[in-house]
């Protein structure tokens, strides 16, 4: 299986990144896994404008045989149990390619929620893009060292 985080953004806290990049190559060690930032380079205070752009940059980075999963916060909520689970049941139907993505400031585009309608929340919180690939890479790794019975995640 080869697993993929999309985001919108640019990097902001060196230290976040660091911690990224060590759960990262963690993942690596199960599944293949890459993340992929997308820089918007439209500069504009409107909304509209800034969703318009960051549309085509999602669709010109999806692949048709990906799964498309939006990470929203107003998607389903899953206890690291359970998202493990979801990610096991993944693997076991031999999905291919699972791809995840954080939307940007504005979150996602009417079109991109209407193309791609399963949302996962991390939280019902709102974070930072840097903090939410923390907390998605942590928890991917948490639920895979689950699957594989590795000693990480305790309950």
């Amino acid at each position: 299986m080869n697993i993929k985080l999309i985001y919108i953004g640019k990097n902001k806290s060196n230290n976040i990144e660091l911690l990224v990049n060590e759960y990262e190559k963690k993942i690596n060690h199960f599944v293949k896994f890459n993340i992929v930032c997308l820089k918007n380079k439209i500069q504009s205070s409107q909304k509209s404008i800034i969703l318009k752009s960051e549309t085509e940059l999602f669709l010109k980075h999806i692949d048709k045989d990906e799964i498309i999963i939006l990470l929203d916060e107003k998607g389903k909520e899953f206890s690291t149990i359970e998202f493990s689970k979801f990610v096991s049941e993944n693997l076991m139907n031999r999905i291919k390619n699972l791809t995840f993505v954080i939307g940007g400031a504005y979150g996602f585009s009417k079109e991109i929620k209407d193309l791609f309608n399963f949302k996962i929340s991390i939280s019902k919180m709102t974070f930072s893009h840097d903090m939410a690939r923390l907390f998605f890479t942590e928890q991917l790794y948490r639920s895979l060292t689950i699957i594989n019975n590795i000693p990480y995640h305790n309950e």
